[in-house]
């Protein structure tokens, strides 16, 4: 039983072995082989350290790679010591610590590509990532190596011999497990078609198929080339197609069939210019190969994908951005339309500038120094632009005051119309005789506003009803009376009493007892009947009232009822409208043959 127990024991040991304790071992098994010549030892080592490596790698399969924040603290501890022995410029001071952080950073770099090689292991990954991966890590270690030793003395440097020994066989017992792992990438990897898939290695395959005369690599590169060409260029409609569909679920916001199959077709042609761009990199990729495409071409190529990719983004913006952003308008009245205009038009401006600054910087121009000289000349294009920034900020303002809305009736001085729409620069004004205007925000954001749909309930109605001046005050004021009533009881003029829908925002509620909560949201009720004057040739009445519809239209019939209700109540009491008139006296009338 205790033999049972002990072997468990030995395996539980083995396993929980992590990556750098097997690191440790080669490195002393190395240590041990320095000064040997026997090769029988020697055989038996390299058999031992093959073992090991192999162990190595399932270590970093299974990610059993122990983490070391003391590491970190160590290296931070030796930087703060080199600092000071190069201010003290002790050179054997300076080699030794040196020597110290390189071992140190040699050991991190090593752990850090065990951790992305562990983080590598996956489906999707080839042999070439990890040799890639492997590559760099080796040349870094190399560069370890570098000590600064050319200040030391005779003395100093047989005593700092060992020392560069030592960090000599860490770090190639480093790099020889890093080949080691280079050379057989299959451990690191699970056996799969794409991990073994290798551009130069189906080249090869290429190579092979074709017959003995015609075997060469660029013959094998172009026929690739053009075959990954020929396959998008055939299959672009259909990759379109795909790509639209995924697209196409924005489309759940738009309710017209046919605004959905125009903004289709609309982002078509950038989607297929994509395609195509993307198919020639691929190709050329293929031929240029093992070699990096031409650097003057490869900038060519990125201003056409560049441009695509910005005219693809405000296509989606202003089909189905508009619908999302509308969507959202019409469920919550807390989003109004002018601020999603306004935002989308940042929003095409913002994608622009991005877009010339992409391939300014893909030409070859310092960003960067472009800013900072836009700031030099920043105050002489603002005066140059006082104008269109002034009228920017004042579309801001006017948003953010809530002066009017689209499509709202306002006078402005002598401008009067519905408004269109509010522009970054400009609010489009339709005027009541069908003409469009364009004025400027500045003017608007700073001009006298009259909103006329800035009202709940109650438009005017006011006008004098002039009787000749042969009524009577018993008919004038039995007249006054049955126009009152009359106006008390019709159905379309605005009451004290009316009923009012409840307040809709908690913030309205709270002003109630501060402000006149009827004068903010536009309720008028006022109703006056009254002999308002003696005018040259009429007995003026006011009627002065208000409908209870704000529409123009249905206005215009209450008015025109009131007006022939309130002929009947004075034919009723019969009496007459004055109109304007004189009347001559003549004093003494000349005689008969008098000149």
């Amino acid at each position: 039983m205790k033999k049972i127990v002990l072997c468990l024991f030995l395996i539980l040991a083995l396993k929980a072995q992590d990556f750098y304790s097997l690191v440790e071992e080669v490195i002393n098994l190395n240590k041990q082989v320095q000064n040997q010549t026997s090769t029988q030892i020697l055989v038996q080592t390299a058999q031992e350290k093959t073992e090991l490596m192999k162990k190595i790698a399932t270590s970093i399969t299974e990610n059993q790679i122990s983490q070391t924040p003391k590491l970190d603290q160590s290296i931070s501890n030796l930087k703060s010591a080199l600092a000071n022995t190069q201010q003290i410029q002790n050179p054997y001071s300076l080699a030794v610590n040196t020597l110290e952080l390189n071992e140190l950073l040699a050991k991190k770099t090593l752990l850090q590509c065990a951790q992305i090689l562990s983080q590598k292991n996956s489906f999707f990954t080839t042999h070439t990532e990890i040799k890639d991966t492997i590559s760099k890590t080796i040349a870094e270690i190399k560069h370890y190596s570098n000590i600064p030793t050319n200040k030391l003395s005779k003395n100093e440097m047989q005593d700092f011999k060992s020392k560069q020994n030592h960090l000599e066989v860490i770090l190639g017992s480093y790099t020889e497990i890093l080949l080691f792992l280079e050379n057989n990438t299959k451990l690191l990897l699970p056996e799969n078609f794409w991990s073994n898939f290798d551009l130069a290695w189906f080249l090869d395959e290429m190579t092979n198929l074709m017959p003995q005369k015609l075997q060469h690599i660029m013959l094998a590169k172009a026929m690739l080339s053009l075959l990954i060409f020929s396959i998008f260029f055939l299959l672009r409609n259909i990759i379109v197609h795909l790509m639209l569909k995924g697209i196409s679920t924005l489309s759940l916001f738009l309710k017209s069939k046919d605004i959905q199959d125009q903004i289709k077709k609309q982002i078509a042609k950038p989607v297929l210019w994509m395609v195509i761009i993307i198919s020639f990199t691929f190709s050329l990729d293929i031929l240029t190969y093992p070699n990096p495409v031409s650097p003057k071409l490869k900038v060519w190529i990125n201003a056409g994908f560049i441009i695509s990719l910005s005219w693809l983004t405000i296509l989606l913006f202003k089909g189905y951005g508009i619908a999302i952003l509308g969507s959202l308008a019409q469920k919550n009245n807390a989003f109004r339309r002018e601020v999603i205009n306004l935002l989308l038009k940042v929003l095409y401006f913002l994608i622009v500038l991005i877009a010339v600054l992409s391939l300014l910087k893909n030409f070859g121009f310092n960003i960067s120094a472009l800013i900072a000289s836009l700031g030099i000349g920043g105050l002489a294009v603002a005066f140059a632009i006082k104008d269109m920034l002034a009228n920017f900020f004042a579309s801001v303002v006017l948003l953010f005051d809530n002066s009017f809305n689209q499509g709202d009736w306002i006078v402005c001085g002598e401008i009067e119309g519905t408004v269109v729409e509010i522009g970054l620069r400009r609010t489009t004004i339709r005027t009541f005789d069908n003409a469009m205007l364009f004025v400027p925000n500045s003017l608007l954001a700073n001009g006298s506003v009259r909103n006329w749909n800035r009202r709940k309930r109650g438009r005017r109605i006011k006008f004098d009803v002039g009787l000749t001046y042969d009524s009577t005050p018993d008919q004038i004021r039995a007249c006054i009376h049955d126009i009152q009533t009359m106006l008390l009881n019709h159905p379309q003029i605005a009451k004290e009493g009316d009923d009012r829908p409840p307040l809709s925002h908690y913030e309205l509620d709270l002003k109630s007892n501060i402000i006149s909560l009827d004068d903010l949201l536009g309720y008028k009720c006022n109703l006056f009947v009254v002999l308002e004057e003696f005018a040259d040739s009429s007995i003026n009445i006011l009627i002065y009232c208000f409908s209870k519809t704000t529409n123009w239209g249905e206005w215009l019939d209450v008015r025109q009822d009131v007006m022939l209700k309130i002929m009947d109540i004075l034919n009723s009491h019969n009496l007459s409208f004055a109109f304007p008139s004189q009347s001559l006296y003549i004093e003494k009338m000349p005689k008969q043959g008098a000149i």
